[in-house]
């Protein structure tokens, strides 16, 4: 795996990609530095709930939460157009400011800074969720909450933007039908069902439009 100073290096290269990125659903990056050996990061404070909180507190009709996703869509591409790529899209990933505004936040830096590839970091937040969150998210060559990610994740592959457009229709499609498209209770038995294209039904009585 990579070592502390070629993480560190990386993280730096992709906070400053990030500070250099001004979009509207993207969370803005005041500044990037070290301290102690460590890279900082000091971001914009948002004052308002996470999409995950936000959908708590429904019920959204689907309009109201496609379009909250497609802005949160516009924040994930404008970071694709300069060659960023977050690795672990979720709904604790965005925030709602009380404002309106909808903001992707967390580019899977914060888990490449430690110095350890082999120690697992949970993820910011991850204790709101129940335990089958399965909410892991392991530093190194995988990064990324299982229950969001795409087969090339499960598989070790490299990521590129394809994995976000994978975790987004997942969050997506929970955000919709109040569960999720791949069944598992386990990380296994999540990546067979994922590798495979298992995906739920719908449940009954669902009020999504077909054509979505």
């Amino acid at each position: 795996g990579p070592t502390g100073s070629q993480q560190r290096d990386r993280l730096m290269r992709e906070a400053q990609a990030m500070a250099k990125l001004s979009h509207p659903n993207v969370i803005t990056v005041h500044d990037v530095g070290t301290f102690d050996g460590r890279v900082f990061i000091a971001m914009e404070f948002i004052d308002g709930p996470t999409l995950r909180a936000w959908l708590a507190q429904g019920p959204h009709e689907p309009a109201e939460i496609v379009e909250v996703f497609v802005k949160a869509g516009r924040g994930l591409a404008a970071a694709h157009a300069v060659g960023l790529v977050h690795r672990d899209f979720k709904p604790d990933n965005v925030l709602i400011g009380r404002d309106g505004r909808v903001l992707v936040m967390d580019f899977g830096l914060a888990r490449q800074a430690s110095a350890r590839p082999s120690e697992a970091v949970p993820t910011p937040r991850a204790r709101e969720g129940p335990p089958r969150e399965l909410s892991l998210t392991r530093t190194g060559a995988v990064v990324g909450t299982p229950a969001y990610m795409a087969p090339e994740q499960h598989r070790g592959a490299a990521a590129d933007p394809l994995v976000d457009e994978f975790s987004f229709c997942v969050a997506l499609y929970e955000a919709l039908y109040g569960q999720r498209p791949f069944a598992g209770n386990s990380v296994a038995s999540l990546a067979v069902n994922v590798l495979e294209g298992h995906v739920r039904s719908p449940p009954r009585g669902s009020t999504v439009p077909a054509w979505l």
